[in-house]
């Protein structure tokens, strides 16, 4: 094997030197043939310039030939009005043909005026974006594969989890669709996958794949067997599961109350309420970083952050709040009109907040502009369409509307107008199923995350079950809200009621 190893490698360096000196002969050609095409197209454009030229001065020509003509015409027609001015001169008592003859020497003299003859002079104006093109761009680079195609910035390390499809961006500086890219993935214990290569417009190719065991991981992509700008990419592969867990929230404020929610922030840091007025903050390792503090009279119960930065929460005290990302109030929805307590979300394309209400056996609509209540989407019952206590409600990426629909132990979905509805997950014990559900959260790719009595629950957007996110043996009791808290790797935050805490899994 070694001895086959090293017969291999002269052959491979005698391969590439020979590929490089016929690559190089290729560039010179390549600038010789450019270097005669822009002369080509330089005697082009002289020629049209000068048959422009010849063209304007034949016209010119003739038109003053024309005149010229006229001219000899007209001298001889004053000539013969001079003789005539000469005989009515020595019949003084023939006025009326004295008269005549002065309007038509006027005709005559104004008619002479219109034949004087225009010099028109031609000018040869350089255009001047010719020499700030060359000056700037010249008429071509010399580039090696390196510099052709380059991995974007963001996708030359990643993290994600076992499992995850991930993507990577190359893209190109020449329009060349049939090149042929080549990804491997291969990772430090020998295993390998096989990336899938598309080539899209703009000269942007994107390579995806998934790495089905943890580890680290290196993506090689090449051309000619030449790596790309970028190449290779380095991919750690984290476990499934239960990554790490806070402690419980009293241990770091006194008179916290039980968790109740999560929201992930921009940061990277996640805010948790616990029905009061204080939110504490902690960051993806599960350490505590600070608080914030509420206006005196909330008790904060489950938030939603949106992409301004405003953060909307239900209030214990009968109303929902729109808050600066200092929890200073902006305004509020449904005062006095219903208790408000349950999961919302809000569809931003439509302006629509919606809010679920258990004591009211609904989702609320409200338009978060004008501050007032567009109406409402079901109603106390068990068949399809109506609820028992929803403690929650999300928005899909297609504006369907998911609920929790909590006493009836399943998952409901509507349409984007609320009147079409589907149970896409039944009540059962065993994974695929749900008892009382409490939390839906939906992530980027629409995957549904539904926590129910002592499970956390990954399905499709249609309600196909994917996976169980945590495990038995994780201590979980009563997982209320939840937060995507990364993408790459696809990490969840959950809060859970029982053990007073927040548990980090990938997903």
């Amino acid at each position: 094997m070694i001895l086959k190893k090293n017969l291999k490698n002269p052959w491979t360096s005698l391969l590439n030197h020979t590929r490089f000196k016929t690559n190089t002969e290729l560039c010179r050609s390549g600038i010789e043939i450019r270097k005669k095409k822009l002369q080509q197209k330089v005697e082009e454009e002289s020629q049209k310039l000068m048959l422009d030229l010849d063209e304007l001065s034949k016209n010119r020509e003739k038109a003053n030939a024309n005149k010229l003509g006229n001219l000899d015409s007209m001298k001889t027609q004053v000539s013969s009005l001079k003789t005539s001015i000469n005989l009515t001169v020595g019949q003084l008592n023939k006025k009326a043909n004295f008269d005549s003859l002065e309007r038509k020497i006027e005709v005559l003299e104004a008619d002479i005026d219109t034949l004087s003859l225009k010099f028109v002079i031609p000018t040869f104006i350089t255009s001047p974006h010719i020499n700030k093109l060359i000056d700037n761009e010249g008429i071509g680079n010399i580039v090696t594969v390196d510099d052709r195609f380059i991995v974007a910035q963001t996708d030359r390390s990643i993290t994600v989890t076992t499992g995850q499809s991930f993507a990577v961006e190359v893209s190109s500086l020449i329009k060349d669709k049939d090149c042929k890219l080549v990804a491997t993935l291969t990772s430090s214990s020998g295993e390998k996958a096989s990336p899938q290569v598309k080539y899209y417009e703009k000269d942007e190719y994107r390579i995806t794949s998934t790495c089905n065991c943890e580890g680290d991981w290196k993506m090689k992509i090449t051309v000619a067997d030449e790596h790309v700008k970028g190449s290779p990419v380095n991919i750690k592969v984290e476990k499934l599961g239960l990554v790490r867990t806070s402690g419980k929230l009293t241990d770091y404020i006194q008179g916290a109350h039980q968790v109740s929610d999560v929201m992930a922030e921009n940061n990277g840091c996640v805010l948790v309420t616990s029905v009061s007025k204080e939110i504490l903050r902690f960051n993806q390792s599960g350490s505590f970083v600070g608080t914030l503090l509420a206006p005196h009279d909330i008790k904060a119960y489950r938030m939603h952050k949106m992409s301004n930065g405003n953060i909307v929460y239900s209030n214990l005290r009968n109303c929902v709040v729109m808050c600066d990302d200092k929890l200073s109030t902006i305004c509020t929805f449904g005062k006095d009109k219903s208790k408000l307590q349950g999961g919302l979300d809000v569809d931003e394309n439509k302006r629509i907040l919606y809010v679920a209400d258990g004591d009211e056996h609904c989702v609320f609509k409200f338009n978060i502009d004008k501050k007032s209540m567009l109406g409402k989407i079901g109603s106390k019952g068990s068949k399809a369409g109506k609820f028992k206590h929803p403690s929650d409600v999300a928005i899909t990426t297609k504006g369907n509307i998911v609920v929790a629909d909590t006493e009836n132990d399943r998952i409901q979905i509507f349409n984007e107008d609320g009147k079409k509805a589907k149970v896409i997950i039944e009540h059962g014990e065993e994974d695929g199923k749900v008892i009382h559900p409490s939390c839906v959260t939906v992530d980027a790719d629409d995957n549904l995350i539904i926590s129910s009595q002592h499970k956390v629950q990954l399905f499709d957007k249609n309600g196909n079950f994917i996976r169980r996110i945590d495990r038995k043996d994780d201590g979980l009791l009563l997982p209320l809200g939840s937060a995507v808290t990364s993408y790459r790797p696809r990490r969840l935050a959950v809060a859970y009621f029982g053990s007073n805490n927040i548990k980090f899994f990938n997903y």
